[in-house]
């Protein structure tokens, strides 16, 4: 039977998960706001994070809240090798040439990993691994409360970088009217740079968080991706605001939704929201219209 705290423990648990479908949705805004580039490979670069933070403990025993700042530095130049390697000559390209070359990145990435790693199933164990706190019947594990609590921390440190930094007031200048940021002096390659590594480097940050609850494997970037479109879609366009909002959302819906249907059905909820967000609100929950 379905009771009150079934329903409440459901919900705590979608806005703990939530707040990881954010961070990855939070890094594809990043990048599809300023570039315009829709990186196919996103939920990639997180599953990267995830598999730098494994071996990190692993090898030198470096605990995922320390190596969360590691993941994040090395897929951010990873992200800036990518982008000058590969997307500055597909910014001006057709939309097509972009959505392929991205996907093959996701490729490579997926399948370099798989060779490399193995397709085996890993997992993360901290001193935390298995903590739950039980407060009046609410199930608190403490990995997906870490996890919530350095979310908030990234959202609002991205904010503060993109609001009173000079480097994010000028992505935001490249984002809104290219041209006229030429002309002011920014150098739009590197604001390019910065966005992608900032972007995925996010991303990776996900990964680190993801891998202290979640089974690590070469693949488990495809689920993650869908996920982070469906986010943009729903908190709007460019809205990192709007994609953590979305995230919780969708987390929320995932979990509450398992209580009243089979669970491995509960993924189908995310596509359901996906289609109703196409119809009655194209432009998201934070998104603007805009005038052709």
């Amino acid at each position: 039977m379905i009771d009150f705290l079934s329903i409440l423990n459901a919900i705590i648990s979608g806005i703990l998960i939530g707040s990881v479908y954010s961070l990855v949705a939070m890094g594809l805004s990043l990048i599809w706001g300023i570039m315009d580039i829709i990186n196919f490979a996103q939920g990639d670069y997180m599953m990267l994070g995830a598999f730098i933070t494994y071996w990190m403990l692993v090898l030198a025993g470096i605990d995922p809240l320390i190596s969360v700042i590691i993941s994040f530095a090395i897929i951010f130049g990873v992200g800036i090798l990518t982008q000058a390697l590969v997307i500055d000559r597909i910014v001006e390209a057709p939309f097509v040439s972009q959505v392929v070359s991205t996907f093959a990145i996701l490729l490579i990435i997926r399948y370099g990993s798989e060779a490399v790693f193995g397709p085996y199933t890993r997992r993360v164990e901290t001193w935390y691994t298995g903590i739950t706190y039980n407060i009046m019947g609410i199930i608190l594990p403490l990995p997906e409360i870490i996890a919530f609590i350095i979310s908030i921390l990234v959202t609002l440190i991205l904010y503060i970088f993109l609001n009173k930094t000079y480097v994010g007031i000028a992505m935001q200048a490249v984002s809104q009217n290219r041209d006229a940021a030429a002309i002011l002096g920014i150098n739009i390659k590197r604001m390019y740079w910065f966005a992608f590594g900032i972007g995925v480097g996010i991303t990776a940050i996900a990964g680190t968080l993801l891998s202290t609850f979640y089974p690590i494997y070469p693949e488990m970037g495809a689920f993650f991706t869908f996920l982070a479109f469906v986010i943009v879609v729903f908190g709007g366009f460019g809205s990192i605001f709007g994609s953590y909002v979305a995230g919780l959302i969708i987390g929320i819906s995932e979990t509450v939704s398992a209580l009243f249907i089979l669970p491995t059905w509960k993924d189908v909820i995310a596509f359901l929201i996906f289609v109703i967000i196409i119809l009655f609100r194209p432009t998201g929950l934070f998104g603007v219209k805009t005038s052709s």
